[in-house]
């Protein structure tokens, strides 16, 4: 068998580093060499995994990249609060401010990847990326590259709901196309942003499109979703992608978590709260959770986020910022989630029914695939009623089906050979570009 090395990447965000350590786990188990690039302090994921590392050359950026994000965040939290049609019709005053540092994240991540590709020490055979704009050093190398699609599958479906939207297959499609329009026009700024650098880059062809937030694939690609919850009523696909029912990575030792001192004595059933990296920021809004779960005759483990020292966490709950997550889901009943696509498939993974509390962009639609497929609830942020809440608890420990429905998921994810097979459409692809070079 022929042995090939891969370049492996995504943005920095802790759902899309996940799904492309596990493809790395893939490529490593199918006799593969993968070199995972990234920021530093994200080396001990690639030592853990098995991969060589390559650093980003972060002295080439002249921003802070965490403090970036966090203050993209702190400019969009108000909106984050609103439905998703509201938020797109008001105008907020620091909204150009927000698309820069948007454009500069993207920019940022870019530059230190054309610096590793056009490194001429370490050769590649194909590189695997997982972003969501047009790479210009992607493009301009003459290495095969293949996307990942770590967001909820809609945004490769043209004929669905829109995406972002939070819309059920089943709901009045005259509202699609007016939310496609505000949508565009909502992110004018940052279409024209991004694609005046991918023109100066000398990439006419290649397009910003935030209505997909993916790029499309050079020949193939491939997304990350269970085959029982994929969209098929709503094919065809956008050409190229190809389903992974399951990119769930490892965890990183085998220790089991232990449920803490101050929890195993009380009451009720266990339950994992996170609001993934971005939304736990919103303190306000977290705080005000807590003092709705203290309310409940049940017991919680709680992810804090990046400020999660500024939190106060009530008797029934133990916490910390960051929590080791793909072990504490093995050990709990249920699963609060923003929905964002990471933790929702190792959600489903476990075999864990979940609330969904969707924040912003596929996280709506995740939601909403939660209850057209009656696997848990939705609860919204921006009508967020405290009994419906703990009601939707109750109602999800009283629901057989509900369990049962996520188990035969779980089985049917644990079982699935698609990251193999995703790794041998890949070597086909290696093997038919060499043969054209020769």
């Amino acid at each position: 068998m022929t042995s090939y090395r891969f370049l492996v990447t995504a943005i920095d965000a802790a759902g899309h580093v996940n799904t492309v350590l596990r493809f790395s786990e893939g490529l490593k188990a199918a006799g593969h060499e993968v070199y995972f690039a990234h920021r530093e302090k994200h080396r001990h994921l690639a030592v853990e995994g098995g991969f060589s590392f390559i650093p980003f050359d972060e002295t080439l950026w002249k921003v802070n990249l965490d403090e970036l994000m966090l203050r993209l965040f702190d400019l969009s939290v108000a909106k984050f609060r609103k439905d998703p049609v509201e938020r797109l019709l008001e105008k907020y005053p620091n909204e150009e401010e927000a698309d820069k540092l948007l454009s500069i994240y993207y920019d940022v991540v870019n530059q230190a990847l054309d610096k590793i590709i056009s490194d001429e020490i370490v050769k590649f055979d194909a590189i695997i990326v997982d972003f969501v704009s047009p790479s210009p050093p992607l493009y301009k190398s003459p290495i095969p590259w293949f996307p990942i699609c770590s967001l909820n599958p809609l945004v490769l479906y043209p004929s669905g709901p829109p995406p972002f939207s939070g819309y059920s297959v089943n709901s009045d499609q005259s509202n699609w196309d007016e939310f496609r329009k505000i949508h565009r026009q909502a992110h004018s700024n940052l279409i024209e942003t991004v694609n005046k650098d991918l023109d100066v880059a000398g990439l006419k062809q290649a397009r910003f499109n935030p209505a997909k937030f993916v790029d499309s694939p050079q020949t193939i690609g491939f997304y990350h979703y269970p085959a029982a919850l994929d969209y098929t009523e709503c094919e065809p696909i956008e050409p190229g992608w190809c389903r992974i029912d399951s990119l769930i990575r490892q965890p990183d030792d085998d220790t089991d978590f232990v449920i803490p001192e101050r929890l195993k004595d009380k009451p009720g059933k266990t339950i994992y709260f996170s609001l993934g990296s971005l939304a736990s920021a919103d303190l306000a809004m977290l705080q005000r959770f807590i003092s709705i779960l203290a309310k409940s005759p049940h017991k919680f483990i709680i992810s804090k986020g990046a400020r999660g020292d500024q939190l106060e966490l009530t008797d029934n709950m133990w916490g910390e910022n960051f929590v080791d997550q793909l072990k504490v889901m093995q050990v709990v009943d249920l699963v609060i989630t923003h929905g964002g696509n990471n933790t929702f498939m190792e959600t489903l993974y476990y075999g864990k029914p979940m609330i969904v509390f969707p924040y912003f962009n596929d996280q709506f639609d995740n939601a909403q695939r939660v209850v057209d497929k009656k696997i848990g609830f939705r609860v919204n942020p921006y009508d967020f009623n405290e009994y419906y809440f703990l009601d939707c608890i109750e109602k999800i420990f009283a629901d057989e089906q509900i369990k049962n429905r996520v188990e035969a998921i779980s089985q049917s994810m644990r079982n699935s050979n698609s990251l193999s097979e995703a790794v041998k459409m890949i070597e086909k692809q290696i093997g038919l570009k060499k043969a054209s070079v020769h």
